[in-house]
């Protein structure tokens, strides 16, 4: 009920990160930009530095972007006002309100319409791998070899340790991006809520009292691992399944 379907028009052309971001990732920007917070990640559920870094609010992922944006020499794309003059940083990153440059050459979240836009990669089945099993009755299943080629591009409740595992330790999607499907979820920009009509660039409304996660996790049944489904919790929740990846809007 919360995925009706509309025409979506993305404009921008986009550098989607082929991976989700990885403990080493965030010790490698910690160790050159020391304002970053240490890494959250519970290690219960994925110790490994090339696991994904988790457990991170929706407000540290953003923190996250403008300094890996700084360390980079690109522009920030997060601010605490309209008119981009005053960035998101390390004094401020808690508080907001946040407004998104998207016309900045810098790291930022996807908009849900361009996650699901990357994860589909030309797709328009259920998954962007052609899981021919998949159906109403066994969606919920947690049973191994029940989507047997789902479990080759998707780590989830099927084929999955009780944690998160190396990011690319499955199969890409048709694009080359890693653990679209599974694994964690990915924080998105938008606040949650029901989709618009038709539209172009969609970023989601104002405000509201939940940000978009994407993708499923670890845990998810094979239905939450969908290209289409829909996750929201307030941007200050944290967990074992929550991670991100990140984008830039190029020329």
């Amino acid at each position: 009920e919360n995925e009706t379907q509309f025409n979506h028009t993305l404009t921008r052309n986009l550098a989607v990160m082929e991976t989700e971001v990885t403990r080493q990732m965030w010790a490698d920007l910690l160790a050159l930009q020391p304002t970053l917070p240490a890494d959250p990640t519970d290690i219960s559920y994925g110790s490994g530095m090339t696991n994904p870094t988790q457990n991170m609010s929706w407000y540290e992922t953003v923190l996250f972007a403008n300094l890996l944006s700084v360390q980079n020499g690109l522009t920030r794309c997060y601010y605490t006002d309209a008119s981009f003059t005053v960035p998101v940083d390390a004094t401020n990153y808690k508080m907001g309100p946040f407004h998104c440059n998207f016309a900045a050459s810098g790291y930022r979240l996807l908009s849900e319409g361009e996650w699901e836009y990357a994860a589909r990669a030309g797709t328009t089945t259920p998954f962007s791998c052609n899981e021919t099993n998949y159906a109403s009755g066994n969606c919920y299943t947690c049973t191994a070899g029940t989507h047997p080629t789902l479990e080759q591009y998707a780590v989830y409740c099927a084929n999955d340790t009780g944690k998160s595992e190396p990011v690319g330790s499955k199969l890409s999607n048709p694009w080359n991006l890693k653990d679209m499907h599974g694994n964690v979820y990915e924080w998105c920009w938008d606040w949650y809520t029901t989709y618009p009509g038709d539209t172009t660039d969609y970023t989601g409304p104002v405000s509201a009292s939940k940000r978009v996660l994407r993708g499923g996790c670890w845990g998810s049944f094979a239905r939450g691992c969908r290209s289409a489904y829909r996750a929201n919790f307030t941007p200050d929740d944290r967990g074992g399944l929550l991670g991100f990846r990140l984008v830039r809007s190029v020329n």
